[in-house]
């Protein structure tokens, strides 16, 4: 087991994709670098993209606006 770093911090963290170990240069780099060469290779849309991440939710809620709502209703 790693020990806890700060996110700015480089060292050892656990990949997103396929969770080995590598040495990471901070928070922002969580994917190691075999799969951020295939991930790179991928060809997807962004309409795609965003389906398969899902909505954005803040608290459990959806931030997506639907057709029948009006932003400009409290």
């Amino acid at each position: 087991m790693t020990k806890s770093l700060r996110p700015d911090e480089p060292g050892r963290r656990y990949c997103l994709r396929c969770n080995a170990l590598f040495k990471s240069s901070g928070a922002g780099n969580r994917i190691c670098r075999g799969c951020a060469k295939v991930n790179a290779k991928l060809r997807i849309s962004e309409a795609q993209l965003a389906y398969e991440r899902g909505d954005k939710r803040l608290n459990g809620e959806s931030l997506r606006i639907s057709d029948t709502q009006d932003s400009s209703i409290p």
